[in-house]
């Protein structure tokens, strides 16, 4: 049984999302995702949870109702053995049939919404991504301490790192150490993230001019991968002398995401590099610098391409041969929360924002320099998360 203050800040976050339910006019949210179920009611177990814009939420269970009563945090939990009982089931609860209905439209199929729709004819239906993703932007004193945990042990595997080097041929051979580590502090082996068709594992482990390979990834570095079934991320490529490698690894702890990127080097770097890398610091500094709860997340990437131009490092910036039009995304239990730091972001910084900042160069044929670390903001600016240096680490 969960201790009652995790309960209450469960509560808290469903009040919240009720409350912009009530402001769009929409009765109730039919929510599935299962980030968004554990970000709600604490369990993550296959059903379909209703969550009405007044009185208390109901989750209806497919598969385990045993487990989902052992985990969530609420007190409407009942089994569901088909999704013809979900109509019956909210009438039973609140004594009337919703006229609008959210659904979480980002990430829901096609049929799902479907079935939906024949399920309750004569309802709207309502898009509430943007709602739960906008609850979900500001994390909690608990939340953000599970990311400085998790930042924590980001640490201490990127201290590992130049051990792992010495005994590694390949990228492969490299992120099955990273890997193995991570997997004995307790990480699940994914991190999960909310746009359509994307996977991710643990990041990307890219060795010289390997790294520069542009793929479908959704970030500024691709790789060659294992192949055309899974274009990004560590591949076969070997790992060579004085060339930069890019160690990009997100840790999870508990669920909750750090994200951290560092460049290391057997032996030194081309003097070009060097300057492209701590260019890379100069914008995440200033960013972070100027990232207080009020500033407008569009100036700030106009900020960082102010800067990366400034230093003569336009052509690369933020992916090859196609740029990203980003340079930060919000973390906590997915890699691709809000807010962004982006080209037009409308997004407001807040205080409690949890975010990664990651600008790169890319070099064709060469490779790949930067920096990515995890924030949050506060009233000075953002506290970095990460401990572990910055520069990029020679090992002899």
């Amino acid at each position: 049984m969960a201790d009652e203050a995790i309960r209450s800040e469960f509560s808290e976050r469903v009040k919240r999302f009720q409350l912009l339910l009530r402001d769009d006019g929409i009765d109730g949210a039919l929510i599935v995702q299962r980030t968004d179920l554990f970000y709600l009611i604490g369990t993550d177990q296959n059903g379909v949870l209703w969550v009405p814009a007044e009185g208390a939420p109901l989750f209806m269970v497919r598969k385990s109702y045993e487990r989902a009563c052992q985990d969530g945090l609420i007190d409407g939990i009942v089994p569901l053995r088909s999704l013809s009982q979900v109509p019956e089931l909210i009438r039973s609860c609140h004594g009337t049939g919703p006229a609008r209905i959210g659904l979480e439209m980002d990430v829901l199929p096609a049929a799902l919404y479907l079935a939906y729709k024949d399920l309750f004819p004569e309802a709207n239906m309502a898009d509430i991504s943007p709602l739960i993703r906008s609850v979900r932007m500001v994390k909690s004193f608990r939340e953000i301490s599970l990311v400085r945990k998790a930042a924590a042990v980001g640490d201490e595997l990127f201290e590992k790192v130049p051990g792992f080097l010495k005994e590694s041929e390949t990228e492969t051979d490299l992120a099955l150490r990273a890997e193995a580590f991570y997997r004995s502090k307790g990480h699940p082996g994914m991190c999960p993230m909310r746009a359509f068709n994307q996977l991710n594992v643990y990041g990307h482990i890219l060795a010289g001019p390997g790294a520069a390979v542009p793929s479908a990834s959704p970030g500024p570095t691709g790789g060659q991968g294992t192949g055309p079934f899974m274009s990004h991320g560590a591949g076969f490529g070997r790992i060579r002398p004085q060339e930069p490698i890019l160690f990009d690894y997100a840790s999870n702890v508990e669920g909750y995401i750090s994200d951290q990127s560092r460049i290391f080097a057997l032996g030194d770097l081309p003097e070009k590099l060097r300057r492209a890398h701590q260019a890379m610091i100069d914008v995440q500094t200033a960013v972070a610098q100027n990232g207080r709860p009020g500033a407008d997340a569009g100036d700030l990437y106009d900020l960082a391409l102010r800067v990366a131009r400034e230093a003569g490092f336009t052509q690369g910036f933020m992916g090859h041969p196609l740029a990203v039009p980003f340079v930060g995304h919000g973390l906590g239990l997915e890699l691709d929360e809000w807010p962004l730091i982006a080209k037009n972001s409308r997004h407001v910084l807040e205080e409690g924002m949890v975010l990664a900042l990651e600008p790169k160069v890319v070099f064709p044929g060469k490779g790949v320099v930067g920096v990515e670390n995890t924030f949050v903001v506060t009233q000075g600016g953002m506290e970095k998360l990460s401990r572990f240096p910055d520069e990029i680490v020679i090992v002899p």
